[in-house]
């Protein structure tokens, strides 16, 4: 049989991991065999002058010279000392339509066995596919069901892609056989794993993992399993048009290895539908990003977030999970490390507890701007249980929200209690403020649990209470305020009223400072005003005031003489009146003004 030449092709260079990246790896031998794992040495090799030899060497570019393979043999796996080993192919015998020669960075899971029949273990040729992508190469999933009975791990800079990603199962709809479906005998942690380098053996960090249009169908797992799950220092990853259904254990689970957890990942349009654990768990992570991550329906939390500084979701949505749709817990820390979350243009529906549960405590502000809450507290069907839209409890951390709308409502089909019992509850937190909002539920918009330190309410919130279609309104002024309004800095108004007393601490001279020219004071006269005009007849006249006090300090003025003008003395008598007093038998009329000491 012929012998077939390798080697020497465009992309028959060896890499290796150099500080997190990829860089050439001059002078490595590199060996061949029939497996991507074990299996049998090729050691009857040619080189370009048909010298025998039993493996090759890279020049000082990592580039492989060109040499003949054993007779017949048209594909080998080359393995240069690493965690993996990389398929190589013979210039004149591709299988695949690929480069003559070359590694390729594109793999099809059908040419390393892949059945995808919804029948056939596609364990080991999808591990095989994973194992033989270079650093950047792409592993593709055609359609097909494929069933796996253990875990698949995808290595630092490869991408996992099928052709579609379905959203979630309803009865009637279009549901085709695209996705990764977990036998009954599966055994193992995840369905998918990504490991650190410790664990998976590699020799820089554990970074750029791709999913891409992948969906993993958990229905027949029988053992606790997670959909994707990642333990350690895993970084950079990139989750898009992803879905984790029926999974027995968490959607995504991202955890610590070694003291150390993943980092900076991003999610976009992932899909976590009714897994028996939370839909995202994460357990510690800095600068995470969900935009448009849906999760529906699983049996614990929608989005369980433990500790994510420097971290925003997006336009996501937790709908219909057992517990609460996004639950902001843990210690967030106080060091210098340590950050705050944003959640933007998020919304909430039917959630078994509150729609968003803040209880997290550390120093960092958890923001929350542009939240939209339907439906929440469910309770198993009985509403109640101290449930809200938006749930602060036992914060420590400082709570900012911007503006918040709750709506309540019962089931689908109108049974089931209305819930929730409230639109915001806040209890025993250390700073809460809440700008604006519309908050209609069951028993109160608006609720302060008490013991908190903070608690600030926006002047533009409105509530109701009672069903959708029989709601009654609570609605404050334009500019009530339900409490105290406490201003920082500087409250400049056009106008205003009061109905109750104003204190003024300032201890300066100007305390209260009319500043402009023209500007006074207006007192209201009339019968126990505390200013007034009397007639003193004979020298005396003696005013009816209940409200003068032993300590009311009286001040007359005479206002218009009448008469020999006398010293002016006042007698009080205490809830009752004051008696005005000259020396002189005078008739002038007298101005008096009441203060009273602080």
């Amino acid at each position: 049989m012929a012998r077939h030449e390798f080697g020497a092709g465009i992309a028959d260079y060896v890499v290796k991991p150099s500080d997190g990246l990829w860089g050439i790896a001059p002078g490595v031998t590199v060996t061949f065999y029939d497996a991507s794992a074990g299996g049998t040495q090729y050691a009857d090799l040619l080189d370009a002058g048909s010298t025998a030899i039993t493996s090759v060497t890279a020049d000082e570019y990592g580039f492989l010279p060109r040499f003949f393979g054993p007779d017949g043999i048209s594909g080998m796996w080359a393995d240069a000392g690493g965690s993996t080993r990389a398929w190589i192919e013979a210039h004149n015998a591709g299988s695949s339509g690929a480069a003559a020669g070359s590694v390729r960075d594109w793999l099809n899971v059908r040419d390393f066995g892949a059945k995808g029949d919804n029948v056939t273990d596609d364990t080991a040729a999808i591990q095989a596919a994973l194992a033989a992508a270079p650093m950047g190469g792409i592993v593709y999933l055609p359609a097909g069901a494929y069933r796996t009975s253990a875990p698949l791990t995808i290595p630092p800079a490869v991408t996992l892609q099928g052709t579609h990603t379905n959203l979630m199962t309803v009865p009637g709809l279009t549901d085709p056989p695209c996705y990764i479906r977990p036998l009954a005998s599966f055994a193992g942690a995840a369905v998918i794993m990504l490991v650190d380098a410790a664990t998976g053996g590699y020799s820089t960090i554990s970074a750029e993992h791709r999913i891409l249009n992948v969906m993993i169908d958990g229905q027949d797992l029988v053992v606790a399993a997670d959909g994707l799950q990642a333990k350690g220092n895993i970084q950079n990853v990139g989750l898009r048009d992803f879905t984790v259904r029926q999974c027995t254990g968490n959607g995504i689970y991202c955890g610590e290895n070694e003291g150390i957890n993943p980092y900076s990942w991003r999610l976009h349009r992932v899909m976590l539908d009714n897994n028996h654990g939370h839909g995202l768990s994460v357990q510690i992570m800095t600068d995470l990003t969900l935009i448009d991550v849906q999760a529906i329906g699983n049996f614990a939390n929608g989005f369980n977030i433990i500790n994510a500084a420097n971290s925003q979701a997006i336009g996501c949505r937790a709908e219909w999970n057992g517990n609460n749709g996004y639950h902001l817990t843990g210690d967030w820390a106080t060091g210098t490390g340590s950050g705050g979350m944003l959640l933007g243009d998020c919304s909430t529906d039917r959630n078994g507890f509150s729609g968003v549960l803040v209880d997290a405590v550390g120093n960092a502000p958890i923001q929350i701007d542009n939240l939209h809450t339907r439906r929440d507290g469910r309770n198993g069907g009985a509403g109640g249980g101290g449930y809200a839209g938006l749930k602060v409890d036992t914060a420590g951390v400082p709570v900012i929200v911007g503006l918040v709308t709750c709506y309540p409502g019962v089931d689908d089909n109108g049974t089931q209690a209305n819930s929730p019992q409230y639109g915001v509850r806040v209890a025993n937190s250390a700073y809460v403020s809440v700008a604006s909002g519309f908050l209609h539920a069951n028993t109160a918009g608006w609720s302060d649990g008490g013991g908190n330190t903070v608690l600030r309410r926006g002047l533009n919130i409105a509530e109701r209470t009672g069903p959708t279609n029989a709601p009654v309104n609570a609605f404050a002024g334009p500019t009530d305020v339900g409490g105290n309004l406490n201003v920082g800095g500087y409250l400049a108004a056009a106008s205003g009223q009061s109905g109750g007393q104003w204190n003024i601490w300032d201890g300066t001279a100007k305390a209260l400072n009319l500043g402009s020219a023209g500007g006074g004071v207006a007192i209201k006269e009339g019968a126990n005003a505390r200013m007034g005009v009397a007639t003193l007849a004979a020298g005396t006249v003696t005013v009816a005031n209940t409200s003068i006090t032993a300590n009311t300090r009286v001040v007359p003025i005479r206002q218009t003489l009448g008469g020999t003008p006398g010293h002016l003395s006042v007698t009080k008598n205490p809830g009752v009146g004051f008696t005005v007093t000259s020396s002189s038998p005078e008739t002038s009329s007298v101005l008096y003004v009441l203060f009273e000491p602080a």
